[in-house]
């Protein structure tokens, strides 16, 4: 839209990104502690801005057993 800042041009389009995961990717996953636990990216929860949190993930834990929703910032990439 041609009225909006910058700003919210710039925040509008960090949203509708592509998520930098594909199903399947390894990845850390960075608990409250600062430990880094592997798991599996599953897919983007495309739900979270609904309920105003930011952008997250779900994360399969193959050694677990579990699955979990994730904040994207605490997910990085796994050899």
């Amino acid at each position: 839209m041609p009225d909006e800042p910058d700003v919210t041009a710039a925040a509008e389009a960090e949203v509708d990104a592509e998520p930098g995961f594909k199903e399947g990717d390894k990845v850390w996953v960075q608990d409250a502690d600062g430990n880094h636990h592997p798991g599996v990216f599953v897919g983007m929860n495309e739900a979270s801005g609904w309920f105003g949190g930011g952008p997250s993930a779900y994360v399969a834990h193959p050694e677990a057993h579990q699955a979990e929703v994730v904040s994207t910032f605490r997910i990085t990439e796994r050899d």
